[in-house]
């Protein structure tokens, strides 16, 4: 007759495989899982709390950012005025001269472009008499946000009526909490009612022939830029050297594309902190308006979406556990975090870039699932050690459920 040692050890492997493969509904495996949905309840409402998922998201799509190679702008050029041509042809003086600024819009306008959008500040009564094109023309202006979140304009072109076609855009560059601008609002409240575009929504709007559409809830949400167009910025002195040629009227070189005009001179002091690193304010506007018109920017994310993935993810991963033996379900469960990660965050924020905000959960989760894993495995192996003994003992068949 067996010994209780020997039937014990000749039994704890199918006694183990009995554990992992008994048929308990996922269910009542949840049940059991009390320490996993603790985390994710908690992780969760932690996300939420600190904003984590867009955090998270923004510190990948940086990294993403600073490798992925740029693509060429095609349906914005830019136009920008350097050091030298604010040293040559404005002869260093702020504000700009309206005169020259004028005509370096016109020779613009002589290219054939949809639109123009001057980031430049033409606040000044010296520009009430400047010669300005006959085409769609925004004119960035700056403003004072009030403590209701609501802002106050500069009036453009010395406070004269804008031309026919044309409009003001508030050029604002939200910065996050690191000083890092991100994204834009298309569209921005009034302090004397109703609501002004950014110039890149402006933009998009003058190409697409169709006046603002937004709502003032969606109009509060970010627009968030990748930085993902590269400019080849023309300077202003060899736009108008060009302007000069015979041709230039009939080469069309901004032929249906919405030129951004800005300065890119220190004295300006018009840089931003980007993910890209330092950018003009100018170029700024330029990818703002490409990813408008392009539709390449990253929208915001429904809190209600971001949390309901979380969950989804977590519970996925406990599935995993459910379904599968407990070596390919480890295996597996760690190729889902960054599985998971890339699908959830295509479809929060439409970029595979994004990967970062599910990796904590999904993590936790498994750290989570190991433990009770290990406690339980720790517990049957204490209670197979107390039952053995030197006499002989008959075990009763093992049942399936």
């Amino acid at each position: 007759m067996m010994t209780a040692d020997e039937i014990l050890d000749h039994e704890i492997t199918r006694l183990q495989s009995f554990i992992e493969n008994s048929k308990i509904s996922f269910l009542n495996r949840l049940a059991h899982s009390k320490l996993a949905l603790v985390v994710i309840a908690m992780m969760v409402l932690l996300f939420q709390l600190r904003n984590m998922p867009e955090t998270l998201a923004n510190s990948s799509l940086d990294a993403a950012i600073e490798i992925e190679h740029p693509v060429p702008a095609h349906s914005v050029r830019l136009v920008t005025i350097n050091d030298d041509d604010y040293r040559n042809l404005f002869h260093a003086r702020s504000p700009l001269d309206p005169a020259v600024l004028g005509n370096l819009l016109t020779a613009i306008s002589q290219g054939n472009p949809r639109a123009i959008v001057v980031d430049i500040d033409t606040n000044d009564p010296s520009f009430s008499s400047m010669q300005t094109p006959q085409i769609p023309v925004i004119w960035n202006v700056s403003g004072d946000q009030q403590p209701d979140g609501k802002f106050t304009l500069d009036p453009p072109l010395g406070g004269r009526p804008l031309p026919a076609g044309s409009m003001k855009a508030l050029a604002a560059a939200p910065q996050d909490d690191r000083g890092i601008v991100r994204g834009y609002q298309p569209v921005y409240p009034l302090a004397s009612g109703g609501f002004v575009d950014s110039p890149g929504y402006a933009a998009a709007q003058v190409v697409a022939a169709h006046p603002s559409s937004l709502s003032s809830m969606q109009g509060s949400e970010t627009h968030f830029l990748d930085y993902r167009y590269r400019f080849v910025p023309v300077s202003a002195t060899d736009l108008l050297n060009d302007a000069k040629s015979a041709g230039w009227n009939k080469a069309g070189i901004f032929t249906g594309q919405v030129v951004v005009v800005g300065g890119a001179y220190r004295a300006g002091r018009d840089q931003y902190s980007t993910p890209r690193g330092l950018m003009d304010g100018c170029e700024v506007v330029a990818q703002s308006a490409s990813a408008e018109i392009d539709g390449t920017y990253i929208g915001a994310v429904s809190r209600w979406m971001t949390g309901g993935l979380l969950v989804v993810g977590g519970l996925a991963t406990l599935a995993v556990y459910h379904w599968l033996k407990f070596r390919p379900a480890f295996l597996i469960s760690l190729a889902m975090v960054p599985l998971l990660s890339v699908i959830s965050n295509f479809i929060l924020f439409h970029r595979f870039a994004a990967w970062g905000a599910m990796v904590p959960l999904v993590i936790a989760v498994i750290v989570a699932e190991l433990y009770s894993k290990a406690t339980f495995y720790l517990t049957f192996y204490q209670r197979v050690a107390l039952l053995r003994t030197d006499g002989p003992v008959v075990l009763p068949p093992l049942k399936s459920e």
